[in-house]
């Protein structure tokens, strides 16, 4: 199940020449989604990283169902990111129950651990994002609003919209099988 959602929610490929890199702030700046990746996560029973550096990206919304899911990589002491992805979707129908998503772990290797770092320290311009809560419209078709929160040691935590993004930093934090 959480295949089918992240091939769904995979941003186009950016050009192979693109560096991956932080949107600048934008008008519209994201609120942070730990609460909301702490709150799903307890209640799917799954342990919330804890890690000086993390990039946590969570997605809510949907069509005839709604979807939520939280993928938190963690930087280990050695350089490499440890991902995990949980998530659950409930159908439109009330008192539906919520189904769990299959559980994702992974490893990024050295080279997409030091891509994600450079892009962690790189910023770039950002589009106006596509939210859930656009005044005066309402969001495309199965849309899900997704967010990414950057944590680090003695900086201030950044959060953002992947929207913002041309989608090549959103990529990195994809399972390895939705890249």
């Amino acid at each position: 199940m959480i295949a089918a959602l992240l091939l769904a929610l995979v941003a186009p490929a950016a050009s192979a020449d693109a560096v991956p890199c932080i949107p600048a702030a934008t008008a519209e700046i994201a609120s942070s989604a730990l609460a909301d990746h702490r709150a799903l996560r307890a209640t799917l029973n799954e342990p919330m990283p804890e890690a000086a550096t993390m990039v946590m990206l969570f997605g809510h919304g949907g069509h005839l169902s709604t979807s939520e899911y939280s993928i938190v990589l963690a930087r280990r002491a050695d350089g490499r990111w440890d991902g995990t992805a949980v998530g659950r979707s409930q159908i439109w129908i009330k008192d539906a129950p919520f189904n769990p998503m299959n559980r994702r772990e992974w490893t990024l290797d050295r080279e997409e651990s030091g891509l994600l770092d450079a892009a962690i320290a790189r910023r770039c311009p950002a589009k106006p994002p596509i939210t859930d809560n656009t005044p005066g419209e309402p969001p495309p078709r199965s849309f899900v609003s997704e967010k990414i929160d950057v944590i680090r040691p003695e900086q201030p935590p950044l959060a953002f919209y992947v929207s913002s993004g041309d989608g090549s930093f959103d990529a990195l934090l994809r399972p390895p099988a939705y890249r």
